[in-house]
């Protein structure tokens, strides 16, 4: 559960970043939100993607005999 919360954390702190980052490019905010809501996607789906193939969130790879 806290590794969890560690990547929904991480996930958010990074979404920020990139959401500033896009409207200090020049974005308008609604282009802005849309960016960093994308980078808060991709950076979450990772997180959770190497916690269940290294088996700390009881996905396929820690089921075994």
């Amino acid at each position: 559960m806290l590794l969890l919360l560690l990547a929904l954390v991480s996930s958010t702190l990074i979404a920020g970043v990139a959401g500033v980052l896009s409207y200090a490019a020049g974005s308008g905010i609604a282009a802005s939100v849309l960016y960093g809501g994308g980078a808060f996607i991709l950076v979450m789906t990772l997180c959770v993607t190497i916690l269940t193939a290294l088996g700390l969130l009881g996905g396929a790879a820690s089921s075994g005999p």
